[in-house]
């Protein structure tokens, strides 16, 4: 099944648009959807080091089911 998932930071601003469709079995974990980002980034992949898979209310562990609905890639946050 198809799912779009929504891209933040620096995925969004490396000119890959707003999402990613990516064709992802009916019980994914966020780790098939992680690889088949992966593939869908293709060399543009790198920028998906240190990313996190998230819901509107949750991060995703790698070994999560993925839920129904929104699904967003969250790049990493410097700060201080």
């Amino acid at each position: 099944m198809k799912r779009k998932i929504e891209l933040y930071g620096r995925l969004r601003d490396a000119g890959l648009g707003s999402s990613v469709a990516v064709e992802l079995p009916k019980a994914a974990t966020a780790r098939q959807a992680m690889s088949a980002l992966k593939s869908a980034f293709g060399a543009k992949a790198p920028l998906l080091a240190g990313c996190a898979l998230a819901t509107g209310d949750e991060v995703l562990s790698p070994s999560d089911e993925l839920p129904d609905g929104r699904l967003a890639v969250l790049p990493p946050v410097c700060g201080g």
